[in-house]
């Protein structure tokens, strides 16, 4: 089957950026997420990476922080409400801290379902990520 070059160009994909509102028990509002795009990942998988030398083997290893991975893509995801807005994070007392103030605000299981949305809108395939996590744990 042949394909057309059209297909692929910019103008004519579907644009990325996509949004949701999540409910969440306890807020009035919705809070409303985007969908992150590969480069914004790969930036912050970066932020969430350290690298150093084994001192045994003498080769470079580098280990991504999970946690810090996941509350950096929460911050970045989360456009409302305004995680970096002062009034917020005063009221939270978690000044400078957008991720800080998402944890603060919503349970463990909110902050669960909400990570899950954030997945689901940018394109992650939750029952993939989920059987990797099992086949990590045995």
């Amino acid at each position: 089957m042949a394909y057309n070059v059209e297909d692929f160009l910019a103008e004519n994909v579907k644009p990325k950026n996509e949004t949701k509102e999540v409910k969440i028990k306890g807020f009035k509002s919705p809070f409303i997420i985007k969908a992150l795009t590969a480069d914004e990942f790969n930036e912050m998988q970066k932020q969430a990476t350290t690298s150093y030398v084994n001192k045994k083997t003498h080769q470079r290893i580098q280990e991504t922080d999970q946690g810090k991975l996941v509350d950096l893509m929460m911050a970045e995801a989360v456009i409302q409400p305004d995680l970096n807005n002062e009034k917020l994070q005063k009221s939270w007392a978690c000044i400078a801290d957008p991720a800080g103030v998402l944890k603060k605000m919503l349970n463990a299981g909110q902050y669960a379902d909400l990570g899950q949305s954030i997945q689901e809108i940018s394109g992650f395939d939750i029952d993939s990520i989920n059987n990797y996590v099992e086949q990590a744990k045995n």
